[in-house]
């Protein structure tokens, strides 16, 4: 983690803690960038499809929504989360064109010669990051942080980004889906709250969700609730009583037996396991 928090690189296998393999949505809470060096995959992002191949970029600003994330055999890459409000405040022409055009097109091709320089000036902020004891140690690497900046804004100031692919009917309702249950899980845990949500029967989304993702929209419903209640046990300090309240249930006897349930722990027993 950079000492004053403008960047941090991610290695490979810390991806399972930033997006969740189970098609879970994940809203970034800080913005980056993520280069496909090797193999190939797609990610959905803000309900568009984007297939990744080798020298593919992708630009994601805070409150983006990552829905879906496949890497396929032998794939590698490069990811750096970074400070994109910089990319706001770049003194150059056109600057606020190109930031909307990076987040409306998050994913570009790179030529090789975009790509090694991408990475040079990547692997240079990780060296004078390291000099933590540097007397200018923050404003170097704000200026390092600016330079990838005017990287990024040259590339799409000249380039064309990579073709983003509309998702089906089906699997736009099940993304949104998904995307509601990570706002409104805490609201309920009905799947007709979430059908009324999107227009459609509760029978109807307990058809879509089984066939894009072979579980049905109860069970999304129930993992997502169980996934809110172990991060509040292991990452907070609230008590058992006021995360039932949080989760919206009665009362802490029916959290306990309904976690209890789906998880065989009650929920001490799962943040004495965590502590």
């Amino acid at each position: 983690m950079s000492a004053n928090n403008l960047f941090t690189y991610i290695p490979s296998n810390e991806y399972d803690e930033v997006i969740d393999f189970d098609n879970m949505p994940h809203v970034l809470r800080r913005g980056g960038i993520f280069i496909c060096l090797e193999g190939n995959g797609y990610v959905i992002i803000n309900e568009n499809k984007y297939n990744l191949c080798k020298n593919t970029m992708c630009v994601a600003f805070p409150g983006a929504i990552i829905q879906a994330f496949h890497r396929g055999e032998n794939f590698q890459s490069y990811t750096l989360a970074i400070d994109t409000a910089f990319l706001r405040e770049l003194n150059i022409p056109s600057a606020e064109s190109i930031h909307v055009l990076m987040r409306d097109n998050p994913c570009i091709s790179l030529n090789q010669e975009q790509l090694d320089n991408i990475m040079q000036v990547c692997e240079m902020m990780h060296r004078k990051d390291s000099r933590d004891q540097h007397p200018y140690h923050q404003q170097i690497n704000s200026h390092m942080l600016m330079l990838l900046c005017y990287e990024l804004a040259g590339i799409y100031a000249h380039d064309i980004p990579t073709k983003r692919e509309p998702c089906s009917r089906q699997d736009m309702l099940f993304r949104r889906f998904m995307s509601l249950l990570a706002t409104d899980i805490t609201i309920s845990r009905e799947v007709q709250y979430y059908a009324n949500k999107l227009d459609i029967t509760s029978k109807y989304l307990t058809i879509i969700t089984r066939q894009v993702s072979g579980r049905n929209a109860n069970e999304w419903i129930t993992r997502s609730v169980i996934l809110n209640a172990k991060a509040l046990l292991s990452t907070t300090q609230l008590s058992i009583q006021e995360i039932s309240a949080r989760l919206n249930f009665p009362n802490p006897s029916f959290f306990g037996q309904y976690f209890l349930r789906h998880t065989q722990m009650t929920p001490k027993e799962f943040r004495r396991s965590k502590m």
